[in-house]
């Protein structure tokens, strides 16, 4: 072999094993790329085996999205009713108006409510009102209020193709009296708590000259429209008594 040959024999001798470790890198690249995109998939169809399986229910406020379980059988109303208002982030109120041109009409308004932090239902509807509001000027001439809580707000009624005005796609009617709680007390903290929690951007409202104050509704009656047949009266006992 001449020297010219047995030069360039080491130069691929040299070269080889460069050009292997080169290619062993893309392929070993690759092949974890892939094993990435497999196991996104994995997780991604797990994730959505889990929620079919547990039949997940959603509810979304603002930017929060929280998940509940699947209500409970309509024959049990108490309990329908608990789990309706514990996973309503919002309700419609009622009100006598105090307003003119429709001073002493029912006049109906958006109201968010909380019953409780998450993991911690009481059955009583919380809200954070202010005095500015003609909700609010109403209570103080008077108290009786309607709160109106639907399930159609989560997406359980959409999933089993229920129509909002179906009734198997629960309504919960609460009727009562609307009660300021006074700061520094333990009811008022629960309230900030159950309400903050589910509602954070509440801690944002302005609170200089808008009155804001926390409140309840001291439930007096409750109907439950969950099923055919007509609207259902559940006893208030047997409502704070019921299990979620």
């Amino acid at each position: 072999m001449s020297k010219s040959e047995a030069k360039h024999s080491l130069l691929e001798q040299q070269c080889m094993p460069q050009e292997k470790y080169s290619l062993k890198k893309w392929k070993y690249f690759f092949l974890g790329l892939v094993t990435i995109i497999v196991l996104v998939h994995l997780s991604v169809a797990a994730c959505q085996l889990y929620m079919s399986s547990s039949q997940v229910v959603t509810v979304s406020s603002g930017r929060l999205t929280h998940w509940w379980p699947e209500p409970p059988p309509h024959n049990q109303v108490a309990r329908v009713a608990r789990y309706v208002v514990h996973t309503s982030d919002w309700c419609s109120i009622s009100t006598i108006s105090t307003a003119d041109p429709i001073k002493g009409y029912p006049f109906g308004s958006i109201l968010s409510v909380s019953d409780g932090p998450v993991d911690k239902s009481s059955g009583t509807p919380y809200a954070y009102i202010t005095r500015l509001d003609l909700c609010g000027k109403d209570l103080l001439t008077d108290d009786r209020a309607s709160l109106a809580v639907s399930e159609a707000q989560s997406d359980y009624c959409k999933t089993v193709d229920l129509d909002p005005e179906d009734p198997r796609c629960a309504r919960v009617l609460l009727s009562g009296t609307v009660e300021e709680l006074k700061n520094g007390t333990s009811e008022a903290e629960f309230a900030k708590e159950a309400l903050f929690s589910r509602h954070p951007v509440m801690k944002t409202w302005p609170q200089k000259n808008h009155n804001w104050i926390f409140v309840k509704m001291n439930i007096k009656n409750i109907y439950v429209f969950d099923y055919f047949g007509g609207v259902r009266n559940v006893a208030v006992e047997d409502y704070y008594n019921a299990e979620l």
